[in-house]
């Protein structure tokens, strides 16, 4: 006889809570709006004030509303950091597997060598000024480890500004933190932090020359390396 599990009765703050969502969907609550008072949204879902409360309270979990001690909650966007930030729990059991870092370390290389090649095409004089600004910082951190990492992140992220989208700046900044512990091993091998530098001389030139071919190249290069570095170190 198959185990079949009885079907979950959605709770009510669910549904008030989707309710209220559809109601942000389809403009009858426009971001910055505030809702109305708990005692009003108990008469108009018919609902007790614990169901009220779990749904705002799931609503601000999901970036939906903001709640301030004192204050009505109103009604919020959610930003690209947030949501990714929602992903971070299962990402890090995804990664406690080896399989599962190989996966991100590819995932990241192809992201990063594509945002170069768009860098390299659509750089401002601006951008580049930016992105020369990171290289000189990240050479100066040469001989300071803790240093040398933040310049290092820093440089990459002044490509991924290029593209002006702020769902690379959020992908970018978590797969930072996600990826961490291969930044700490990689750069702890004798002269990595050179070799870093070196490619992220080539990276820069090549954007600098507006040429996508040779600054993706020069990321593929780079994030392999980076890559290879920490499975040489985890296999000691």
């Amino acid at each position: 006889m198959l185990d079949i599990q009885p079907i979950r009765r959605r709770r009510i703050y669910e549904d008030v809570a989707q309710r209220l969502q559809q109601m942000m969907l389809d403009g009858t609550l426009a971001e910055g709006d505030m809702l109305p008072s708990e005692r009003d949204l108990m008469e108009q879902f018919q609902v007790g004030r614990p169901a009220i409360r779990e749904a705002l309270l799931s609503l601000q979990k999901a970036g939906l509303v903001s709640i301030t001690n004192g204050e009505r909650a109103r009604v919020a966007r959610p930003d690209a950091h947030h949501f990714i930030q929602e992903l971070s729990t299962s990402v890090r059991s995804y990664i406690a597997n080896p399989e599962g870092v190989r996966h991100f370390q590819n995932a990241r290389m192809h992201l990063e060598m594509a945002l170069a090649r768009h860098a390299a095409r659509e750089a401002t004089e601006a951008d580049i000024a930016r992105i020369g600004g990171a290289l000189a910082r990240n050479k100066r951190d040469l001989s300071d480890m803790d240093a040398f990492e933040k310049s290092d992140v820093a440089f990459h992220y002044e490509i991924v500004l290029v593209a002006n989208n702020p769902l690379f700046n959020g992908v970018h900044q978590a797969v930072v933190q996600w990826l961490s512990e291969q930044r700490n091993v990689s750069l702890r091998v004798a002269r990595a932090k050179q070799k870093a530098f070196a490619f992220h001389e080539r990276i820069y030139e090549a954007i600098a020359a507006h040429d996508p071919d040779a600054a993706e190249s020069a990321m593929h290069e780079h994030l392999d390396s980076v890559a290879s570095l920490y499975w040489q170190s985890a296999r000691r």
